[in-house]
């Protein structure tokens, strides 16, 4: 699933960020997009990092232990060439910086008639040699000026970098030890930030065990604008349902206009919703007719909000193609909600080249604002595919009909045709 808002990823499905939102949020952030080929396969599970993250693009980084030698055995490694150039000599703080600042992380490349899990294996080993390297020039420039200011944004990605290794316990030392030492409130600022999501982590079964670190970076940056972005986590993780009242109590109150906000408004009309009639009429992106739930009436209607970019999503599309041969004839319809990216993006054409090429036959509402489209929005959808199915009456039915659809829609059918008067 392509999430919305939290630090981690369900790769069920699509996401933004739990925080709603897109951009690099953080420098955690940062770290975290390191740009990963379709299919590459890490160590430790995704789920360390659920109800959270953030979506389908969390991935390990690995590889690294922190120790400087002496000697011979760090000539052999530099010849070997698995220790910087910089750090075989007595490196000045601006040299080490020059190196962190030249690196680039490493290209996928995948030649003609190669094997693609060859070429990722190739990819990750050239990954962890790049993340060792940078944990390595990072430590050496802690070593070399530790007031140094750059180590405000560069701390944080090594102890990021450590806990998606499985040394949660060496980052949180790390951690700790800054928060007692530093008198820079911007490098305190980010080791609470990052230190709140990896107790968070750590404690899954009850998230909210992290709520003292959280409270005191809010009192410590209360107009931080990732504030509200550490309360959703420990929201979106937590499955105590009061707790997850409190938390929605708290960033409804505090944080009114975050993107948080409003998932929870939209996550609360969700539930309201069910039996109630569902709204929606729109030009449809591919044949520009009109469409409206009003002339649906008396068909059981399925509501797919989907994207082109969503892989997940396209993952589904012939699935849902086959459901929807059996049953459009015996009163189903299916409606697309796309969450494409605006038109000047490229969003609209890539809506109409993919139906167009893969025959996708039901009508698409193409909304043209990705995650920020106000009717996906309003209804509070934060990660894709998100399924929504209306029964004959006109009325939402379910709101988590996404894998259910070939028990519900005959199930909605024989409903129609039992109860006096349905689809009237």
């Amino acid at each position: 699933m392509t999430d919305s808002g939290s630090l981690a990823v369900d790769f069920g499905n699509s996401s933004k960020n739990a925080t709603g939102v897109t951009g690099k949020d953080s420098l955690i952030d940062a770290v975290l997009a390191v740009p990963y080929p379709h299919g590459v396969k890490t160590r430790r599970s995704r789920r360390a990092l659920k109800r959270n993250g953030f979506g389908c693009r969390r991935v390990k980084l690995t590889g690294y232990v922190i120790m400087r030698v002496a000697g011979r055995l760090l000539t052999a490694l530099f010849v070997c060439g698995l220790v910087s150039p910089v750090l075989a000599q007595d490196p000045s703080a601006e040299a080490i910086l020059k190196e962190i600042r030249e690196m680039k992380a490493p290209a996928f490349a995948q030649k003609p008639g190669e094997d693609r899990q060859k070429a990722i294996d190739a990819y990750m080993a050239e990954m962890e040699k790049a993340n060792a390297k940078r944990l390595e020039l990072i430590a050496a420039l802690q070593k070399a000026d530790p007031e140094n200011k750059e180590l405000i944004k560069l701390l944080p990605q090594r102890w990021m970098i450590l806990a998606r290794q499985d040394k949660m316990t060496e980052a949180m030392a790390e951690i700790d030890h800054a928060l007692a030492t530093t008198k820079d409130t911007g490098l305190k600022t980010e080791g609470l930030y990052l230190k709140a999501q990896l107790v968070a982590m750590k404690n899954q079964a009850d998230p909210t065990a992290a709520m003292p670190v959280v409270e005191e970076f809010l009192k410590l940056a209360p107009k931080d604008r990732r504030a509200p972005n550490l309360l959703a986590i420990l929201w979106r993780s937590t499955e105590d349902e009061a707790k997850k009242g409190v938390l929605e109590d708290r960033i409804l109150k505090d944080y009114p206009d975050s993107s948080t906000a409003s998932m929870i408004l939209g996550a609360r009309k969700q539930k309201a919703a069910i039996g109630k009639p569902f709204e929606l009429e729109f030009t449809d992106a591919i044949k520009e007719t009109q469409v409206s739930m009003k002339g649906l009436k008396g068909k059981v209607v399925v509501i797919d909000f989907w994207a082109t970019w969503c892989g997940p999503c396209i993952a589904e599309i012939p699935n849902m193609k086959r459901i929807y041969a059996e049953y459009k004839d015996k009163g189903v319809e299916f409606i697309g909600v796309s969450l494409d990216q605006p038109k000047e993006q490229g969003g609209l054409d890539a809506l109409k080249e993919y139906v167009a090429k893969n025959e996708v036959q039901w009508p698409q509402y193409y909304q043209g604002n990705y995650w920020n489209s106000e009717f996906s929005k309003g209804w509070g959808i934060n990660a894709i595919p998100a399924v929504f199915i209306v029964d004959a009456d006109g009325n939402l039915y379910s709101v988590e009909a996404r894998g259910k659809l070939e028990t519900l829609i005959p199930e909605l059918l024989k409903k129609a045709k039992t109860t006096p008067g349905a689809g009237e």
